[in-house]
């Protein structure tokens, strides 16, 4: 599946009023990310906030659309690249930059995440007992993506909307009962849930850092 950007107007602001890696960090470090304490889940997951600014210098986040697949709660969703933690990963940094090698081919050194946000620990019967660690990686140009039989589609999303108010909706849910969740939509893509919690926080970081 292919997703469709609209226009942007984004390469026409100033160099300065964009976000640097440098700037990204310390406002990922200040107040510190929230950390699940040990045992609150059965399993622990990583995904990667990847960002790249494109030719022009507008900086972008890449979002991938799941497969649709039986048993899995995330089938078709638009998420970030990211997965369970295995046995020889050495660390969920590493579980990160595996799980986003894997389904985009997109290689990112360990020097290269500028910083991590606040672990999630889904509540809900639907889903499995998992921690999930968002960690925040920064590529000097964007890079290629293939993408794996996991994936259906990606679309690199301007920071600019993911803030942008008129891209912000619903999405009604009705089962097993009628919910109401907050997304944001752009391209035809809809973002919402943990990926949603996972970009606010973000947002609300860089704000609160400008």
């Amino acid at each position: 599946m292919s997703f469709e950007a609209p226009e942007t107007d984004e390469a026409l602001r100033p160099a300065a009023a964009r976000p640097h890696p440098e700037g990204i960090a310390q406002a990922l470090r200040d107040p510190p990310p929230a950390r699940l304490p040990d045992g609150e889940c059965d399993t622990r997951a990583a995904v990667t906030l990847l960002l790249a600014p494109d030719d022009d210098g507008a900086v972008s986040s890449l979002f991938v659309l799941r497969a649709a697949r039986d048993g899995d709660p995330w089938s078709g969703h638009v998420a970030l690249p990211g997965g369970r933690s295995e046995p020889s990963d050495l660390d969920l940094l590493d579980t990160a930059r595996r799980e986003t090698r894997e389904e985009t081919s997109v290689e990112v050194a360990r020097d290269q995440f500028v910083g991590r946000l606040s672990e999630i620990h889904p509540r809900s019967v639907h889903l499995p007992s998992i921690g999930v660690t968002p960690f925040v990686a920064w590529l000097p140009r964007r890079p290629e993506v293939r993408e794996n039989h996991e994936l259906a589609g990606h679309l690199w999303v301007p920071l600019h909307a993911l803030r942008a108010a008129e891209n912000r909706s619903t999405l009604v849910r009705p089962t097993p009962v009628e919910r109401v969740f907050p997304t944001i939509e752009y391209a035809g893509a809809v973002i919402w849930g943990l990926t949603l919690a996972i970009v606010d926080e973000f947002v609300d970081r860089l704000s609160r850092r400008r």
